[in-house]
């Protein structure tokens, strides 16, 4: 979730009570949430990046209110700055754009703009990963810019009044302690620098102090550069949305050493074009509606939508990127018109439904083991590969979050002795059972996995339990073949097979295995393949 916050008062003076009001309704179109305590408080869903500020969301809210509709126009030249890109810069972060921003001085809105930025660097930006954001008075860039490399050696002066080499700045200030890691370590980094090689930012960590924005900033250079060029033009349309949405000038400098194709690509992203299917909008909205009243909807929610054969063709700012497709666009439709209109329609089903079979007999298996004495449980599918050494897991996660939650479980009884370990001081028997789902040589397998806790619960006993559980659902002989399985004591464990298939596996728990999980007393278990054995019994 994303938060952004504001004194009441505050928003008052900048937008007026009557805009201030029109948010807490606008909230039932869109979808977020409203707090007012001492601050005006807005929680958004991560799907409209582009209201995460509140010159946004007022442009949008007077789009939707006021009918205040843009003009279908791209980006102009801004012929008085040009930017050359270097291809060391693009070894290290290989994608860049740049726009610039001129109007009146920014005033009450700088604190604004400066949330915005950190809001985008966070979300869209990935902490910085792919995407960094370099805010600079433009009056003091001066008219040629270079992206490129420099050396760690070369002297800066940080925004904040911090001076020292490159690599003094990465070792030792606050941002370069916490983005530092983000370049490489070698003795190049890349910078934006003017044109008597000063440096004017070192993406992604630091502006400097010689283009240093203040509330008195008319004129802005924006330079984007990141590792994703997705999440490049986005933070590039996002920001831009927000200068234009204080009446600023947006234009794009010349840019020299950028692939066409990456340049194609960003300034395709404005207003690019979707058709939305007739017979798709009439099956959602329930109801045929006229194409200048679906146009009208349209452009309430900020798009420029215009009549066309056989399709309306619909035109998508660029600062709209959760727009993906003609689905994002007949949502929003259905907003427009609001959700509440949307007529009820009954569901016609043409035909009775039964259960499935597999799930029929998992429900019969719960009943059968409950009459056995044994509580059901529910344990995780992620699970750790730390119980016992020799403890693969099955299916490791490349980045988990948690050793906790490391690998995708191949087999379920180390979850059960992991919980019954945690209610060591509950009154024995302890007699559980699990019917989940575990990865087995690459395939989702259903198993039923039971164990038993007692003072006498040896090998015996899980195998008399099986016997009892199988006798239910078929006939034939059950045989165990010797083997050493996972925890248990060798000579005590092995392989269960009936009508010469193997089923499942039994044994009684290793006493080491106990030892790890601070177990006084003898446990066993039996797990056997539910598709097996429903494949057999059928």
């Amino acid at each position: 979730m994303v938060v952004i916050r504001d004194p009441l008062p505050r928003l008052v003076e900048k937008f007026g009570k009557e805009i201030v009001d029109l948010i807490y309704h606008y909230s039932e179109i869109v979808g977020y949430s409203v707090d007012q305590e001492d601050d005006l408080k807005i929680e958004f869903n991560p799907d409209r990046p582009d209201l995460f500020s509140f010159p946004t969301l007022v442009k949008q809210i007077k789009t939707y209110y006021y009918g205040e509709i843009e003009i279908r126009r791209s980006q102009s030249k801004d012929e008085n700055i040009k930017v050359d890109v270097s291809q060391g810069s693009r070894s290290i972060r290989p994608y860049f754009s740049a726009f610039t921003a001129d109007g009146s001085s920014i005033g009450s809105y700088f604190d604004d703009l400066i949330d915005y930025q950190k809001t985008l660097h966070s979300t869209i930006g990935k902490n910085r990963l792919k995407v960094a954001i370099g805010i600079h008075d433009a009056e003091k860039t001066g008219t040629m810019i270079h992206y490129r490399t420099v050396s760690r050696s070369v002297r800066m002066e940080t925004y904040d009044g911090f001076s020292g080499t490159v690599d003094e700045v990465l070792r030792n200030h606050e941002k370069g302690k916490m983005y530092g890691s983000l370049l490489p370590d070698t003795g190049r980094v890349v910078a934006i620098t003017d044109e008597d090689g000063e440096i004017l930012s070192l993406p992604p960590v630091i502006n400097s102090y010689r283009s240093r924005i203040d509330q008195n900033t008319k004129k802005f250079f924006v330079d984007i550069t990141g590792t994703d060029l997705n999440s490049v033009k986005h933070a590039h349309y996002l920001l831009s949305n927000f200068f234009s949405s204080l009446k600023y000038r947006v234009r794009m400098p010349t840019i020299n050493g950028i692939p066409a194709f990456e340049k194609s690509s960003i300034a395709t992203f404005d207003y690019r074009p979707i058709r939305p299917r007739r017979k798709n909008i009439d099956r959602y909205l329930g109801e045929f509606l006229e194409d200048e009243e679906i146009i009208v909807l349209l452009r309430k929610m900020g798009y420029v939508a215009e009549p066309g054969s056989p399709e309306i063709v619909v035109y998508v700012p660029g600062y709209r990127v959760d727009v993906m497709g003609e689905m994002d666009v007949i949502e929003d439709i259905i907003k427009a018109k609001g959700i509440e209109n949307i007529k009820e329609k009954e569901i016609y089903i043409g035909k009775f439904g039964r259960p499935i079979y597999k799930n029929d007999m998992k429900n019969m298996i719960r009943d059968v083991m409950i009459g056995l004495g044994f509580q059901e449980v529910m344990t995780f599918v992620l699970t750790s590969s730390v119980y016992a050494d020799g403890y693969t897991g099955g299916v490791k996660l490349l980045n988990p979050k948690s050793d906790d939650y490391s690998v995708i479980r191949d087999k379920i009884y180390p979850n059960l002795i992991d919980l019954i370990a945690r209610n060591k001081k509950h009154p024995l028997p302890q007699k559980i059972f699990e019917i989940g789902e575990k990865m087995v040589d690459g395939k989702q397998i259903s198993a039923l996995s039971c164990v038993i806790a007692d003072t006498r619960s040896e090998f015996s006993v899980a195998k008399s339990y099986l016997q009892a559980f199988l006798s239910r659902f078929m006939k034939g002989d059950i045989a165990i073949e010797e083997s050493n399985i996972y925890g248990a004591i060798e000579g005590r464990s092995g392989y269960i097979k009936i009508c010469n298939k193997y089923i499942g596996m039994i044994g009684e728990i290793h006493p080491e295995i106990l030892d790890r999980f601070s177990l006084a007393v003898p446990v066993s278990f039996f797990e056997v393949n539910l598709d097996h054995i429903l494949s057999i019994g059928r």
